[in-house]
């Protein structure tokens, strides 16, 4: 009878290392930030202080709030708090990032511990984001989450980069990171992926290393320097397909490397509901963008080494959670610096109410009224005829909210991009070329072609100050089928190709760039040149920003922000509220684009140039000879039945 007890301790005794090598631990996770520290809706909306009283999402103070109760119910296991990417450009705060760092504090006061560099980090060019880093790392030192970063690489021949490579040689941008926590070792890397590196024109000098060739070697070295856990922090992205699959950068990587244990991304902006399971093992999870969730991964690390998920968590940060008091202080302080030194000098404030708007403005490309506002912004502040953009330069969609008033913030989310060509401060500047009647036809079918061979709404063509129509039978280069110059006020009229005139055009430096490219973008098949109101050509594209102020030395930039703002404050105030009142419907709302597929024979050739011409002459020769070929037969029947 003692037999028993001995083989029943003895099994307990056996099975307690079982059990004890099974481990838990807790990922939570951010990316795209975007510097969206206030919420996700009209800023004057925004209520962290209180519960229940405004429809907003997001806000860095909420999620302060969130990440401390996560973490309490996680007590026990080990949690790291990761990013993936892009969490600076965007709003007004980015614009005073390179002088106060702060988004990088606000990480660093919620505890990240890691982040990887997305494309969006690039956009003040290498020396921006070093100083953003530098200034950051000023206020909070060595509480700075690491920035990962495995293949960025820099160029020796430039001094470009060297602010940003002297971050990587003292420490603060790494390539891997080790980290020990709740007796695990965890092996975190951070990749920048192909396609974020394309969409980024401030990026160079620096470049990116093949991410499939880095993340091999990333494994081998944490998994040799005892890594039990490998992260990958990617900036790459996923789409989901027509059945529903999940592809993208970040699944094809897992694919092809193994031994990466989980991935935490961004640069796609989808919030997953639950993780990619790739090779049915390796979670991908992404947490949406701009600070509108908090993703919550926990997974545990069995006797056997791999670790598994127990359970995924999307957690939306709205109005039923309280922002922390002292992160909404620090987003208070940034405020007001950013309106003393940014917006002030140009007559404006940070919570300045600007206009009102009836219904919510999309991005979409079926939605055409935020568009239209944009784009005849820019024609007005360039005093240009014509003026184009695409439709991912259009950043946010304008939010009616509960009440409808827009704020300067709120606006300026609608144009945040870019950096000055002289003056290096933030903001795309306009500028202003001119062209023929038959380039106008040109510079469509660039922009036509760009949106149907990316297969992308981002480069959907907007424009003011003409309206046009394609006929997608036609041949590349050639489909523009009607042009028509005006507006809805004044009217249109009929461009006619052969006008001698010169047209002005205007545009940002990052969209109007493509104008000097034309022969490069079209293989030699099409030409544009950019000229002056004089028609001598315009050689570089600074030799066409638009100057302010021509009497002061340099040149003074029109930003695409300014040029927004001043553009919406000027409209009509219909209802005498002091606010500007957004137009909605009616000619705001036009379509200015047109598919119009066709194969009658006016419409195969209306506006047609060489190569529909001549695509149509090879068609009609192939016709007419096939004709022939089947009318032989039919020739000698009949001859042989002449002959009988």
């Amino acid at each position: 009878m003692r037999l028993f007890p001995t083989l029943l301790l003895a099994g307990l005794l056996s099975a307690a290392p079982l059990a004890a090598a099974e481990r838990s631990f807790t990922i939570l996770h951010s990316n795209d930030w975007q510097s969206r520290l206030l919420g996700f809706g009209p800023d004057n909306e925004y209520s962290p202080a209180t519960l229940n009283d405004d429809d907003t999402v997001g806000g860095v103070a909420r999620l302060a709030t969130l990440l401390r109760e996560r973490r309490a119910a996680a007590e026990g296991e080990a949690v790291l708090l990761l990013d993936g990417g892009d969490f600076t450009m965007g709003t007004l705060f980015h614009t005073v990032a390179r002088e106060m760092g702060s988004e990088l504090r606000l990480m660093s006061e919620l505890g990240y511990d890691a982040a990887v560099l997305g494309n969006h980090e690039f956009d003040f060019r290498p020396a921006g984001l070093a100083a953003m880093i530098g200034a950051a790392h000023r206020a909070k030192g060595e509480a700075l989450p690491a920035l990962l970063s495995s293949n960025i690489r820099f160029d020796p021949a430039s001094k470009a980069d060297d602010s940003l490579q002297a971050h990587v040689e003292a420490g603060r941008i790494l390539p891997y990171r080790l980290i020990e926590r709740g007796g695990i070792r965890f092996g975190l890397f951070g990749l920048l992926g192909n396609n974020a590196v394309a969409v980024s024109p401030m990026i160079k000098p620096v470049t990116f290393a093949d991410p499939v060739a880095t993340a091999k070697e990333m494994v081998a070295k944490l998994r040799e320097e005892g890594a039990e856990v490998v992260i990958l922090l990617s900036h790459m992205g996923v789409t989901q397909q027509a059945d529903g699959s999940w592809r993208g950068e970040e699944v094809e990587l897992v694919e092809q490397v193994p031994g990466i244990d989980i991935v935490v991304g961004g640069h796609s902006h989808v919030a997953l509901p639950q993780p990619v399971l790739v090779n049915g093992h390796t979670p991908v999870v992404q947490a949406g963008s701009e600070i509108q969730y908090l993703g919550e991964l926990r997974m545990s690390l069995g006797a056997d080494g791999v670790p598994r998920v127990r359970d995924y968590r999307l957690h939306p940060l709205d109005d039923r959670i309280a922002g922390d008091a002292a992160i909404t202080a620090q987003v208070q302080d940034f405020k007001q610096v950013v309106s003393e030194r940014m917006l002030a000098p140009r007559g404006y404030r940070f919570d300045q109410p600007l206009a009102r708007v009836d219904q919510r403005l999309g991005r979409d490309f079926t939605d055409t009224t935020l568009a239209n506002l944009v784009t005849d912004a820019l024609r007005h502040a360039a005093g240009a005829d014509l003026a184009f953009t695409g439709n991912g330069t259009i950043r946010d969609d304008l939010i009616k909210g509960r009440h409808g008033v827009q704020s300067v913030s709120d606006l300026f989310r609608i144009a945040p991009l870019g950096i000055g060509q002289f003056d290096d401060e933030p903001g795309y500047p306009l500028i202003k070329v001119h062209v023929s009647a038959r380039e106008i036809k040109t510079m469509l079918e660039v922009l036509l072609l760009a949106y149907q061979l990316r297969d992308s709404r981002s480069y959907y063509p907007r424009v003011s100050g003409v309206r046009f129509s394609y006929n997608p039978w036609r041949v590349p280069f050639d489909r523009v089928s009607r042009i028509e110059i005006g507006d809805p006020v004044n009217g249109y009229r009929e461009l006619d190709l052969d006008d001698p005139r010169l047209y002005s055009i205007g545009a940002t430096s990052y969209v109007g760039s493509f104008t000097w490219l034309v022969p490069d973008l079209t293989k030699g098949l099409l030409d544009v040149v950019p000229k002056d109101a004089e028609g001598r050509p315009l050689p570089r594209i600074e030799d066409a920003i638009i100057d302010q102020d021509p009497d002061s030395p340099g040149v003074q930039e029109l930003k695409e922000w300014q040029a927004l703002l001043d553009h919406i404050r000027n409209l009509p105030d219909l209802d005498g509220d002091g606010l500007a009142d957004i137009p909605t419907s009616g000619a705001a709302a036009e379509q200015r684009m047109l598919r119009q597929p066709s194969l009658h024979p006016a419409e195969l050739l209306r506006l047609a140039g060489p190569l529909q011409w001549g695509a149509s002459a090879v068609i009609l020769a192939c016709v007419l000879l096939i004709l022939w070929l089947l009318s032989r037969p039919l020739r000698r029947r009949g001859a042989r039945n002449g002959l009988a």
